[in-house]
Parts: structure tokens; sequence; C-alpha cells
């Protein structure tokens, strides 16, 4: 892939997440805390048609920790998707960290004029697996995490919105 100095500007910028908790984020925090001793950096709820994500965000060394606790907190927490995702400041990162476990081919970045939006593609080898992972059922997983970028993370420089596709490269 054939990067130029522009796409590292965009993809290396520095994001800032909006803290803007509701009661049930804030009994979340609690909960959480409790559940791991560990402070979440942030929390959001996305609800998605008939689903509602839960996105916990750690710091990076208390990741690990923390994911060992994953399997009790979802079955805590019925009826919701639950992730915990290492929080970072750059738009890089944290786009992989929002597919930990899959195998992203590569990152395609464009400028759509018509909507205003920076498209970020998130390419899958012909792994079907892994695209229908990263998609989530009937698209919600990505809907989610373009709702997270609309309503709760923006750059800290530039105020253009970023939407992210998830495509399968043949």
């Amino acid at each position: 892939m054939f990067y130029t100095i522009l796409d590292d500007l965009i993809f290396y910028q520095l994001l800032y997440f909006l803290k803007r908790y509701s009661n049930f984020e804030l009994k979340l925090h609690n909960y959480f805390y409790n559940k791991t001793n560990i402070y979440p950096t942030y929390i959001n709820t996305i609800k998605i048609e008939d689903l509602e994500y839960i996105f916990f965000f750690i710091k990076k060394e208390s990741y690990f920790e923390a994911r060992t606790y994953l399997k009790s907190i979802r079955k805590d927490l019925k009826n919701k998707k639950i992730t915990i995702i290492r929080a970072d400041n750059i738009l890089l990162n944290l786009i992989y960290n929002l597919f930990p476990d899959l195998c992203i081919y590569d990152i395609k970045i464009e400028l759509n004029y018509l909507s205003g939006f920076y498209e970020i593609s998130v390419l899958f080898l012909k792994d079907l697996n892994s695209y229908y992972i990263a998609v989530g059922r009937r698209g919600s997983y990505i809907k989610a995490i373009n709702a997270l970028f609309e309503n709760y993370i923006i750059f800290k420089k530039s105020d253009i919105p970023i939407k992210i596709k998830c495509k399968v490269v043949v």
C-alpha cells in the first residue's frame, strides 16, 4: 500500500474522547471497578437496533488483566454486547484496538467530498469469518463503532467526522 504524508497526518492525529456519562454509565463504572479493581478510562453505551453495546476503554497497562474478567462480565450483563478496548489517543492505534482479534490486511483513508466524512476502509483478506466478526450481526458492530466516532470521539485539531467501513480483499 502506498501511503502519503497526508494519510500519516490523519492516521496519527490525536483523538479526544467526550466524557458524558449517564447514570447507567456511572453505575457501569462502579460495577467494573468493583469487579476488576481497574478504573475504566471511558465508558460508552450505544444502542443499535435491538442490541446495546457497552464499550469499556481501559489503559494499556491494565488491558490484559481486564480481559480475564470479560466472560464473567458478559454473564452478569446478559443481552448486552460487552467490549473491552485499549484506550489510545492515536487514530490508527484505536482502529486496531477496536478489532483486536482480527487479521486486518490494510487500512485506507479517503475524503468523501459529498458527505464531508473521512472514510476509513478496514480491509480483510478473503477469510469471511473475520469480516463477519468485524461487521457484526446485520452490521450492528460497525454501526456501533461509527456511532462511537460520531458522538464520542473527535479529532483534537480538526472537526471532520470519521466513517469506518469494512471490506473484503479478494
